[in-house]
Protein backbone atom coordinates (compact mmCIF):
# COMPACT_ATOMS: atom_id res chain seq x y z
CA UNK A 1 0.00 0.00 0.00
CA UNK A 2 2.95 2.41 0.76
CA UNK A 3 4.18 1.67 -2.54
CA UNK A 4 1.33 2.56 -4.42
CA UNK A 5 1.04 5.50 -2.80
CA UNK A 6 4.87 6.80 -3.10
CA UNK A 7 4.56 5.30 -6.68
CA UNK A 8 1.36 7.75 -7.41
CA UNK A 9 3.22 10.62 -5.83
CA UNK A 10 5.76 10.21 -8.09
CA UNK A 11 3.74 10.10 -11.10
CA UNK A 12 2.14 13.14 -10.36
CA UNK A 13 5.52 15.03 -9.77
CA UNK A 14 6.74 14.08 -12.94
CA UNK A 15 3.52 14.91 -14.63
CA UNK A 16 3.55 18.45 -12.66
CA UNK A 17 7.27 18.89 -13.77
CA UNK A 18 6.25 18.36 -17.45
CA UNK A 19 3.57 20.68 -17.40
CA UNK A 20 5.46 23.58 -16.40
CA UNK A 21 4.86 25.93 -13.11
CA UNK A 22 1.57 26.91 -12.17
CA UNK A 23 2.35 30.37 -13.78
CA UNK A 24 1.75 28.58 -17.38
CA UNK A 25 3.75 29.09 -20.38
CA UNK A 26 5.76 25.87 -19.70
CA UNK A 27 9.06 27.16 -19.60
CA UNK A 28 9.38 28.31 -23.08
CA UNK A 29 10.28 32.18 -23.70
CA UNK A 30 8.38 32.93 -26.69
CA UNK A 31 10.88 34.42 -30.08
CA UNK A 32 10.76 37.12 -31.72
CA UNK A 33 8.12 38.22 -34.62
CA UNK A 34 8.54 39.35 -37.75
CA UNK A 35 6.24 42.08 -37.48
CA UNK A 36 8.07 43.91 -34.18
CA UNK A 37 11.66 44.63 -35.42
CA UNK A 38 14.47 44.44 -33.46
CA UNK A 39 15.74 47.22 -30.71
CA UNK A 40 17.83 49.76 -32.71
CA UNK A 41 15.15 49.78 -36.25
CA UNK A 42 15.49 47.37 -38.95
CA UNK A 43 18.71 45.56 -39.82
CA UNK A 44 20.13 47.37 -43.11
CA UNK A 45 19.55 44.93 -45.63
CA UNK A 46 15.28 45.26 -44.53
CA UNK A 47 15.98 48.88 -44.55
CA UNK A 48 16.88 48.73 -48.04
CA UNK A 49 13.92 46.61 -48.96
CA UNK A 50 11.51 49.15 -47.50
CA UNK A 51 13.54 52.09 -49.36
CA UNK A 52 12.50 50.17 -52.43
CA UNK A 53 9.20 49.88 -51.69
CA UNK A 54 8.99 53.47 -50.68
CA UNK A 55 10.04 54.33 -54.09
CA UNK A 56 8.05 52.11 -56.26
CA UNK A 57 6.00 53.92 -58.72
CA UNK A 58 1.87 53.90 -57.54
CA UNK A 59 -0.65 55.19 -59.96
CA UNK A 60 -3.48 57.17 -59.85
CA UNK A 61 -6.99 56.61 -61.79
CA UNK A 62 -5.60 57.82 -64.88
CA UNK A 63 -2.70 56.39 -65.37
CA UNK A 64 -0.59 59.15 -63.99
CA UNK A 65 2.60 57.78 -62.22
CA UNK A 66 4.55 59.07 -58.99
CA UNK A 67 6.87 57.50 -56.39
CA UNK A 68 4.70 56.97 -52.93
CA UNK A 69 4.73 59.71 -50.42
CA UNK A 70 5.13 58.34 -47.15
CA UNK A 71 0.95 58.28 -45.35
CA UNK A 72 0.22 61.17 -43.56
CA UNK A 73 -2.19 61.64 -40.15
CA UNK A 74 -3.21 64.54 -40.92
CA UNK A 75 -5.39 64.10 -44.14
CA UNK A 76 -8.67 65.58 -44.60
CA UNK A 77 -11.59 63.78 -44.93
CA UNK A 78 -12.50 62.55 -48.61
CA UNK A 79 -14.66 60.52 -50.43
CA UNK A 80 -13.57 56.78 -51.25
CA UNK A 81 -12.54 56.27 -54.50
CA UNK A 82 -14.19 52.69 -54.63
CA UNK A 83 -14.44 52.06 -57.86
CA UNK A 84 -10.71 52.33 -58.37
CA UNK A 85 -9.80 50.75 -55.52
CA UNK A 86 -11.84 47.43 -56.63
CA UNK A 87 -10.66 47.77 -59.99
CA UNK A 88 -6.64 47.90 -58.89
CA UNK A 89 -7.58 44.64 -56.39
CA UNK A 90 -9.09 42.50 -58.92
CA UNK A 91 -5.87 43.46 -61.60
CA UNK A 92 -4.06 41.86 -58.81
CA UNK A 93 -2.25 45.09 -57.56
CA UNK A 94 -2.03 46.59 -54.01
CA UNK A 95 -3.63 49.66 -52.81
CA UNK A 96 -1.35 52.20 -50.87
CA UNK A 97 -1.65 55.15 -48.93
CA UNK A 98 0.52 57.80 -50.11
CA UNK A 99 0.52 60.82 -48.52
CA UNK A 100 -3.29 62.15 -48.40
CA UNK A 101 -4.58 59.67 -51.56
CA UNK A 102 -4.95 56.15 -52.25
CA UNK A 103 -2.70 54.84 -55.22
CA UNK A 104 -2.46 51.58 -56.89
CA UNK A 105 1.13 49.33 -57.12
CA UNK A 106 -0.02 49.41 -60.99
CA UNK A 107 -1.17 50.72 -63.71
CA UNK A 108 -5.28 50.02 -63.90
CA UNK A 109 -5.97 52.65 -66.03
CA UNK A 110 -6.24 50.93 -69.60
CA UNK A 111 -7.53 47.39 -68.03
CA UNK A 112 -9.69 47.34 -71.11
CA UNK A 113 -7.27 48.20 -73.56
CA UNK A 114 -5.02 45.90 -75.40
CA UNK A 115 -2.49 46.75 -78.48
CA UNK A 116 -2.42 45.61 -81.83
CA UNK A 117 1.44 44.70 -83.37
CA UNK A 118 1.78 48.36 -84.24
CA UNK A 119 1.56 49.15 -80.59
CA UNK A 120 -1.71 51.16 -81.29
CA UNK A 121 -3.92 51.30 -78.30
CA UNK A 122 -7.55 49.38 -79.24
CA UNK A 123 -10.50 48.56 -76.82
CA UNK A 124 -10.83 44.56 -76.37
CA UNK A 125 -14.38 43.70 -77.27
CA UNK A 126 -15.64 40.31 -76.47
CA UNK A 127 -14.24 37.47 -79.13
CA UNK A 128 -16.99 36.58 -82.21
CA UNK A 129 -17.77 32.72 -81.88
CA UNK A 130 -18.49 32.83 -85.71
CA UNK A 131 -15.22 34.32 -86.44
CA UNK A 132 -11.42 32.89 -86.50
CA UNK A 133 -9.14 35.43 -86.11
CA UNK A 134 -6.22 34.85 -89.10
CA UNK A 135 -2.62 33.43 -86.99
CA UNK A 136 -1.07 36.20 -85.37
CA UNK A 137 2.88 36.83 -86.87
CA UNK A 138 5.76 35.45 -84.80
CA UNK A 139 7.35 38.51 -84.28
CA UNK A 140 4.11 39.78 -82.83
CA UNK A 141 3.57 37.10 -80.51
CA UNK A 142 7.49 37.07 -79.33
CA UNK A 143 7.14 40.81 -78.73
CA UNK A 144 3.85 40.57 -76.55
CA UNK A 145 5.18 37.34 -74.75
CA UNK A 146 8.87 38.48 -74.20
CA UNK A 147 7.41 41.35 -72.37
CA UNK A 148 5.65 39.46 -69.67
CA UNK A 149 1.89 40.09 -71.35
CA UNK A 150 -0.43 37.80 -72.98
CA UNK A 151 -2.25 37.19 -76.27
CA UNK A 152 -6.18 37.59 -76.37
CA UNK A 153 -8.92 37.38 -79.14
CA UNK A 154 -10.45 40.73 -79.42
CA UNK A 155 -13.28 40.61 -81.37
CA UNK A 156 -12.24 39.05 -84.20
CA UNK A 157 -8.47 39.69 -83.87
CA UNK A 158 -5.24 38.78 -81.65
CA UNK A 159 -4.15 41.80 -79.19
CA UNK A 160 -1.85 41.66 -76.70
CA UNK A 161 -2.56 42.98 -73.26
CA UNK A 162 0.39 45.41 -72.76
CA UNK A 163 1.88 48.01 -75.88
CA UNK A 164 4.80 45.13 -77.31
CA UNK A 165 6.65 48.25 -78.98
CA UNK A 166 7.33 50.16 -75.84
Amino acid sequence: MIERAWFGGLGMILVLSACGSAGGGGGVVPGPTAEVPPPGGAPPDMKSKFDQVAQAKVYDEKGNAAPCSPPRQDCPAVPVERAFLDRCRLAGFQVRQCGCASRCSGDVSAAGRRYDAGGQAKECAPAKEECTPPQASGAFQDACTEKGYRLEVCGCEWLCSGNPVK
